[in-house]
């Protein structure tokens, strides 16, 4: 069975999730109309928390922070099959990936319930997610570059420039806070542009792993022996 499609599915719904609940939020009136990229008017949560929107973005994003789950187990399993690298990485990179996407079904659970506990949940769930989801794409890319015939790959790069990418915005954003008063807007232009690099470096993995043929081969001892 192909697999490709998973990160492919993945990256694309949970852009289209953002943006859409965005765009839902701005015609039924719950958050002004800008270019959250840009001007941070909004937070990804915010757009997501009332009206249609709330429906929407929580129906595309759990199945999302599900299929994401899969996604580390198949890239653990894709990686131990293929590649001569250090056990303990990889196995940091599957255990930090799937408590992202553990965290990232909290964030979306608890998206709109009122209650400081309620916020506090919310807030450790996106930063566990962010945290988990890139710790576990560096590893990954790190891991993948293990092996030279993985070098050539055009996809690949560019899922290393990303991951440099997010990094630095991280680094070079965090002396930013303590020299402007009201940060609001520049923590939601960092929220919505770090989720959007993060779920197109899985929209790039698709790729990878499309040019590389990957498949993935149910075996059943069952079937092996003959019986039914």
């Amino acid at each position: 069975m192909k697999i490709w499609p998973i990160p492919f599915v993945l990256g694309v719904l949970a852009i289209i999730a953002g943006n859409v609940s965005f765009i839902l939020s701005v015609n039924e009136g719950f958050v002004e109309t800008c270019f959250p990229y840009f001007e941070g008017c909004t937070s990804i949560s915010k757009t997501g928390r009332q009206g249609l929107s709330f429906i929407v973005f929580k129906l595309i994003i759990l199945p999302v922070m599900t299929l994401l789950s899969i996604y580390w187990l198949l890239s653990y399993n894709l990686i131990k099959n293929s590649i001569e690298v250090h056990k303990l990485t990889l196995k940091i990179m599957i255990t930090s990936g799937v408590i992202g996407s553990i965290f990232g079904i909290i964030y979306a659970s608890f998206l709109g319930s009122e209650g400081n506990i309620y916020q506090l949940l919310r807030r450790f769930g996106i930063y566990f997610f962010f945290l988990g989801t890139y710790l576990s794409q560096v590893l990954e890319v790190y891991l993948l570059f293990r092996s030279k015939k993985n070098h050539n790959s055009i996809y690949l790069k560019i899922m290393k420039f990303l991951s440099y990418l997010i990094g630095l915005v991280i680094v070079f954003s965090i002396p930013i806070y303590g020299l402007i008063e009201e940060d609001d807007w520049l923590e939601n232009v960092l929220e919505w542009n770090i989720t959007l690099l993060i779920f197109i470096y899985f929209i790039l993995v698709s790729l990878f792993w499309k040019e590389k043929n990957y498949l993935f081969i149910f075996k059943s001892n069952y079937l092996d022996k003959g019986n039914p």
